[in-house]
């Protein structure tokens, strides 16, 4: 499918076909893709908790509003962000020449250390522009998505026992469409978007 076919035809998809499964060696080839996306330093803040346990879908069902999309998808994607991604630096740069490493590991250091609303922002930017890979993937592919806010997220990490330095910054549920999406919502013109050089 052209790249453009692909942005054109996704939408956000809420109603999904129960029973559908996605398979590992499936999944594993989307997110091969996904890893692609661009991060700050490449430090790669993501991580995605694939929930297929029906059991633990209903339980995240009740902590994201009673969504029903969270129990019928195929498997339901709980994208978190490391907050200090940037400790690891030394291991992502190990095969990197030395003089490129003495340049950037302290300043990735610098940079990140003691910054916690930095450190946020990042985990969140970084999860969010992967996200956007993984919805635009999973459409070439035939299957369906929604980003998801709509949770408690203090719930969703104790579910899914996350770490204190993880974020849970979006849920995405990926599948298979049971209804045809409504008309595309309005999007504001151009013209309203777009401003050359100052706003």
């Amino acid at each position: 499918m052209e790249f453009s076919e692909i942005v054109q035809q996704r939408q956000s998809i809420k109603s999904y076909q129960p029973g559908r499964e996605i398979s590992d060696a499936e999944l594993k080839e989307l997110m091969q893709e996904v890893v692609l996306s661009p991060s700050s330093f490449n430090l790669q803040h993501w991580t995605f908790i694939a929930v297929r346990d029906q059991n633990l879908k209903e339980k995240i069902q009740a902590a994201a509003w009673g969504q029903e999309q969270v129990r019928d998808c195929s498997l339901l994607l709980v994208i978190c962000g490391k907050l200090n991604s940037h400790q690891d630096a030394t291991e992502i740069y190990q095969s990197v020449p030395e003089e490129i490493k003495e340049k950037l590991l302290p300043l990735i250091k610098n940079f990140y250390d003691g910054k916690e609303q930095l450190q946020r922002d990042e985990a969140i930017r970084s999860a969010s522009l992967a996200s956007m890979t993984l919805m635009l993937g999973a459409h070439n592919r035939g299957w369906s998505t929604v980003p998801m806010i709509g949770f408690d997220p203090d719930a969703i990490s104790k579910l899914i026992n996350l770490k204190s330095n993880y974020i849970p910054v979006m849920m995405m549920a990926l599948g298979y469409k049971k209804d045809e999406p409504k008309p595309r919502a309005y999007r504001r013109p151009i013209e309203e978007i777009v401003r050359m050089n100052t706003l």
